[in-house]
């Protein structure tokens, strides 16, 4: 039987990130509260993801899914759409459920507003080789998108990773 499993984003992201040149970097700090919030809410969207990839089947394939969403007033996702597609439907189809599912996006400070843009960013990767380089383009497209300007570095990133690693 295949399993899935989840590692966090942020870490791969900011080691891919601090491996070019300082010369190109872009850091941005959140505050503690949104730092924590990020983190609780990345492990909502981990369990998400594996239980809707688990129900649909999906253990193989390749892509990064890249889903933007707001939130509504309950705090629930709302508007989720495909910001950037897979190239295959099914992870698409999984990325915005798993979207639509989370129910932590309360712990957000209230300060941050309705309109807060959230951006997941999945990659599933059917191999260990798949998944570093998937890392790495997910990392560099990352990259760019903080370079675009000051309203790109407002959206709050949260991630996962689904792999098969027993098709090695």
């Amino acid at each position: 039987m295949n399993k899935l499993f989840a590692i966090s984003l942020a870490t791969a992201v900011s080691a891919a990130i601090l491996a070019v040149p300082a010369t190109s970097q872009i850091v941005v700090t959140p505050s503690v509260p949104v730092e924590q919030a990020v983190k609780k809410v990345s492990r909502d969207f981990d369990r998400q993801i594996n239980r809707i990839a688990d129900r649909s089947n999906v253990h193989t394939g390749n892509g990064i899914a890249i889903v933007r969403f707001e939130r509504d007033e309950e705090g629930d996702p709302a508007n989720a759409r495909i910001y950037r597609a897979s190239g295959d439907k099914r992870i698409d189809r999984v990325s915005v459920r798993a979207v639509s599912g989370l129910r932590s996006l309360d712990t957000f400070p209230t300060a941050l507003g309705e309109d807060q843009v959230f951006q997941a960013n999945i990659i599933f990767a059917d191999n260990r080789r798949s998944m570093e380089e998937l890392t790495q383009e997910l990392a560099a497209l990352e990259e760019a998108r903080l370079a675009r300007g000051p309203e790109e570095r407002e959206v709050i990133a949260l991630g996962t990773y689904l792999a098969n690693t027993t098709a090695q």
